[in-house]
């Protein structure tokens, strides 16, 4: 049954950058993907990629390609792994053309600015005018798209038959993708962690849900590579693959800490910074 479940959420929809998996599959109903527009698809390769663009997209296609590889490089120095499967990249050069595809059956409305799909691995993106935007994009979907094949092999079909019951939560998934995307912390984050830490609605880690994923995912790797150093990340992602629970992961990562232990640290931490008196009284 767990096994059934897993693979149910993965065919469903892994990432988006701005709603979650749920929120997109709640505004499925009573919506129709129109698709209005002939596509003539073509593609260019790099080393690990192939990214599909139609016509006038060819300079998006180029220059997702040489981001998506550094990006790439990137991760499989800070994760020690490399990918075993090229990963196929799909670029879209409008949200209304990012609108119509058929990689995802559910409609995207229009808070969704990308989307990594477990079935065969592929990300769809789209140009939406703005070049910072857009890298952050690729990026964070590129980070989905990475796990995907660290952890599932980069496709349903290797679940199935390797028997893989582990399932990364949506908060540490997300985060990690803005983590990375963002090369750490930004004012966006800052400001939204200030305000519900402030305000006292700062969550436990295993209560994280929703828009909260991606701001409180990416606290929490910022705040464990300024305690414990940057490879104290990848240490902790490749010890959850390795023992397949998040609790062992943390207890085997940080001195014996399970999930709650490390959040009540992490959430007095957090009004320390935010709340700079109270780290000068005892808990």
């Amino acid at each position: 049954m767990r096994t059934a479940t897993i693979l149910l959420r993965a065919l469903l929809v892994v990432a988006t950058v701005f709603l979650t998996v749920t929120e997109s599959a709640q505004a499925q109903f009573g919506k129709n993907k129109v698709q209005y527009e002939e596509f003539e698809w073509k593609y260019v390769q790099s080393k690990h990629l192939d990214v599909y663009y139609h016509q006038g997209g060819e300079y998006l296609a180029q220059y997702t390609a040489v981001i998506a590889e550094r990006e790439l490089k990137k991760l499989e120095q800070n994760f020690n792994y490399r990918i075993n499967q090229r990963v196929a990249i799909i670029v879209y050069s409008s949200h209304n053309q990012f609108q119509q595809t058929n990689v995802i059956s559910s409609f995207l409305p229009e808070g969704v600015g990308g989307v990594t799909e477990l079935y065969k691995n592929r990300v769809v993106l789209p140009y939406e005018g703005k070049w910072d935007q857009f890298r952050h994009v690729i990026g964070h979907e590129l980070v989905h798209a990475f796990l995907n094949d660290m952890f599932y092999g980069g496709s349903i079909q290797s679940i199935i038959s390797n028997n893989i019951r582990t399932e990364i939560p949506l908060w540490m998934n997300e985060g990690l993708a803005e983590f990375e995307s963002l090369n750490g912390y930004d004012v966006q984050t800052d400001m939204f962690m200030r305000d519900i830490t402030i305000s006292e609605f700062l969550p436990s880690l295993e209560g994280i849900s929703g828009y909260m994923s991606y701001r409180g995912g990416q606290a929490f790797y910022w705040y464990v590579s300024e305690k414990y150093g940057r490879g104290k990340v990848g240490d902790l992602i490749n010890r959850l693959r390795s023992t397949g629970t998040v609790d062992a992961a943390f207890r085997s990562s940080f001195n014996g800490m399970n999930v709650e232990e490390f959040s009540k640290q992490w959430e007095k931490d957090m009004k320390k910074i935010y709340w700079p008196d109270i780290a000068k009284y005892e808990a």
